[in-house]
């Protein structure tokens, strides 16, 4: 909340710099998140008089002569065309700071001299509503007398400093100028003075003017009503405008600015109707009927239920309680009677209606923090004080006040050391009676007991431990005796599945990928694109309750959406070749953990593509990364339905599927606008995690030389090369060190339909250097084998 100091002081003098209130107002306990100079660090801008004004031959120039107070007026050329002589302007001196940051110097223009500069009030970043003016269409001219030289900042409502309050949910009654200033005075142990809430009336009977009529007194507490008659709209004095501006605010006309004044004032918001407008000159507060409709002052026609709260007339919802009003009851030009609302609405149910029609106002923010009932009737009086004030209208005798459950006033009783036990500071009985007393309680001492009646605007408060607050904040938390730390503290670390993201990632990154990182949700669009059939469950993700969009209403169910989404921008945006991976969470509500929440499988996604890129290139990297730890995968053909499906495979081993790999299917490029084509591994972490194996024993370097044999053989096309080797492995024995597959040749001299596959395998024995007998006997038993049960024989 931003309120001016200039206000504040209204209420509570302020002996101390902009920093040193804001360091005193923390100290106390009310958070300041920063002071702002309104006028934008303006500096050496005064009041002059044109003396002359010359036109500069075949420009829009003028050269003038300008009185500032000094001995001798000033040169300045100025190109505004409503520069005139006996004109009052502001004037930038040599040396003069704009709230842009722009610094004016004497210099030449034109080959004139110019001493300054004659400004408009968008250079000043003054608004229409605080001062009236051309804009940037030409100078601002004073329409009133002022002492030449004499600052401008003072004439313009400029000269104060906003302060940034944090008023935390429990203390809505420092939402208001009124409260910051009880609690200035009391932190700077000043006077507090209260706004005049005297009213003249000019009789009559608020009763024959307009009826009301509370059909709900949960949702509405209290409701109170004043009729201003013969108004006069009109603009409302600088004072109020310049307090309003340094809040953020903008004036409108003297009877609205007075209900923004008021809630700035009192924390109140409050309503101006046209009475004139209101059917029936009858008002009723009730819920609303199933399907009614309302045209709020925004000019949205909102659809109601019937847990919202609205302001009627005989007919029909002319505003939304507490948030905002309608179109039917606006203040205009013409308006010539006028009903001041004022109320106290339910908390909960102002809340509930906002987030249901998506409709926040500074209004309902404070009605959702709270308001107190019991200071309605003031701030009533007090606006209506300001009609007479500012001559707006003439307040019609008496007030509506529908109040018919008043609270009763708050007493605590409390053990004055208790409150030293629990503050830690031996803070003196006398002086918790006069921190409470001057904090507006109404505080007695007998003994050791505090008697305690809480002010009615004071609705945070519930018992001793508040008392204790309040004394310990105002008698100083710097009071409090300094304790060394004491206890161990614990070793920090990393969790095995971060130790695991942090190995792979640094494989990853020597292999050339590049980490990506995206959010947790998307859209269900995205998803649809990989063409997975309805009754996969990934097509059911878990819905996001309130999302931020289309695209980001529910949790990711695959990382393979955002990863060809990316492989998609960079191929858009001529990225020769990209190599990428994610390590994230994916989310299935479909199998929920014992709490009841989703469960979340830390899953890693590689995505590549560039003209040395294949499917083997990605299944190199997926390998190495199972292979890192300990588990040695087979190779079986078949993935989803968004790869290729004569180019994807699964990484299995015991039946356990550990990643699957592929080149992305064309129909699924062509809806991700992929130009090129990418291959996808998707791999298990939480899996990989599980099965992983730890480092064994270390074996030591061999004693013994090892025998080499290659191996070409001829095959039908169809042969999967992986069971394969699986047979090889197994047929040579425990002499076989290693086998790897080195070549693969298709053409003629192999025939149609065939390949050949060329192997090395590497013989070796721990005990003995290896005769070519046994190498050989165990050669016959690879050959036979993929011979009998694969068909591969002997290239010749």
């Amino acid at each position: 909340m931003k309120l001016g100091m200039n206000m504040i002081r209204e209420y509570a003098e302020i002996p101390v710099s902009p920093k040193e209130y804001e360091e005193r107002m923390i100290m106390s306990g009310t958070g300041v998140e920063g002071t702002e100079d309104v006028s934008g660090g303006m500096e050496k801008v005064v009041v002059g008089k044109v003396l002359t004004c010359e036109d500069v031959e075949g420009t829009h120039l003028h050269q003038c002569t300008v009185d500032v107070g000094g001995e001798e007026p000033l040169h300045i050329v100025c190109g505004a065309p409503n520069v005139g002589v006996g004109k009052l302007v502001p004037v930038a001196l040599d040396g003069a700071r704009l709230p842009d940051g722009v610094k004016i110097k004497k210099g030449k223009l034109r080959g004139m001299i110019s001493e300054g500069m004659l400004c408009s009030a968008t250079e000043l970043k003054v608004p229409q509503e605080l001062y009236p003016s051309v804009g940037d269409e030409g100078l601002l001219i004073f329409n009133e007398e002022y002492p030449l030289g004499s600052d401008v900042k003072p004439i313009l409502g400029i000269d104060d400093t906003a302060v940034d309050f944090e008023i935390l949910a429990n203390r809505p009654d420092c939402l208001c100028a009124v409260g910051i200033a009880r609690e200035t005075a009391a932190a700077m142990g000043t006077e507090y003075h209260g706004p005049d809430t005297s009213v003249r009336e000019v009789g009559g009977d608020v009763h024959a003017e307009v009826k009301v009529r509370v059909e709900d007194d949960m949702f509405c507490p209290r409701y109170t009503a004043r009729v201003i008659k013969n108004v006069r709209i009109g603009q409302s004095p600088l004072w109020m405008r310049k307090y309003l501006h340094a809040a953020g605010l903008r004036a409108i006309n003297n009877i609205v600015d007075i209900t923004n004044y008021i809630m700035l004032e009192y924390g109140h918001p409050m309503h101006a109707f046209d009475l004139g407008k209101v059917k029936g000159r009858q008002i009723v507060v009730r819920r609303a009927h199933a399907g009614e409709m309302l045209t709020t002052l925004d000019g949205v026609e909102r659809k109601l239920r019937t847990e919202d709260l609205v302001i009627c007339d005989e007919s029909a919802a002319t505003g939304l309680a507490g948030i905002m009003g309608g179109e039917e009851s606006e203040i205009t030009e013409g308006t010539q009677e006028v009903m001041f609302e004022c109320a106290a609405f339910d908390r909960t149910a102002i809340r509930l209606t906002s987030r249901a029609l998506g409709l926040r106002t500074e209004s309902s923010g404070r009605f959702e923090r709270g308001v107190c009932a019991a200071t309605v009737m003031e701030a009533l009086d007090r606006a209506c004080h300001l009609v007479n004030e500012l001559d707006a209208g003439d307040v019609v005798t008496g007030v509506i006040d529908h109040y018919p459950a008043p609270k009763a006033q708050q007493q605590i009783t409390a053990s004055v050391k208790r409150i030293q036990s629990r503050a830690g500071v031996e803070i003196p009985a006398d002086a918790m009676v006069r921190i409470l007393n001057k904090l507006f309680f109404e505080a007695s001492l007998e003994g050791d007991v505090l008697s305690v009646k809480v002010p009615a605007f004071r609705e945070d408060l519930d018992g001793e431990a508040d008392i204790c607050e309040e004394c310990l904040r105002m008698y100083g938390y710097d009071h409090i005796g300094a304790t060394p730390l004491r206890g161990s503290t614990t070793q920090g670390g990393v969790s095995p599945m971060k130790h695991l993201k942090n190995k792979v990632g640094r494989m990853l990154n020597g292999f050339g990928y590049l980490e990506i990182m995206n959010y947790s949700f998307t859209g269900l669009k995205e998803i649809a694109k990989l063409g997975l059939p309805e009754d996969d469950l990934r097509m059911k993700p878990m819905a996001i309750r309130n999302p931020l969009g289309e695209d980001t209403a529910v949790m990711r169910p695959t990382l393979v959406c955002d990863m060809l989404k990316t492989l998609s921008f960079n191929m858009n945006h001529m990225t020769e070749q990209a190599s990428l991976y994610e390590m994230a969470a994916v989310f299935d509500p479909h199998h929920p953990t014992e709490e009841g929440l989703p469960t979340e499988t830390q899953t890693l996604c590689l995505g590549a593509y560039g003209d040395q890129v294949d499917f083997f290139t990605v299944r190199g990297a997926a390998e190495a990364v199972l292979n890192g730890q300990g588990i040695a995968c087979q190779a079986e053909a078949g993935g989803d339905c968004y790869y290729h499906p004569g180019r994807c495979a699964r990484l299995t081993r015991g039946g356990v599927v550990f990643a699957t790999i592929g080149e992305i299917h064309p129909a699924v490029m062509e809806r991700f606008g992929m130009t090129r084509r990418a291959v996808v591994a998707e791999i298990n972490l939480a899996q990989l995690l599980e099965y992983a194996k730890p480092m064994g024993e270390v074996k030591p370097l061999p004693r013994f030389p090892a025998m080499s044999r290659d191996l070409a053989l001829v095959m039908d096309e169809s042969v999967c090369v992986g069971p394969l080797m699986a047979d090889m492995r197994k047929a040579a024995g425990n002499l076989l060190e290693s086998i790897k597959m080195f070549d693969v040749y298709r053409g003629l001299q192999v025939g149609l339909g065939k390949k050949s596959v060329a192997f090395s395998l590497i013989f070796r024995a721990n005990d003995r250097t290896l005769t070519d007998e046994e190498v050989q006997k165990a050669m016959d038993k690879v050959r036979k084998v993929c011979d009998d049960k694969h068909g591969a024989a002997i290239r010749a």
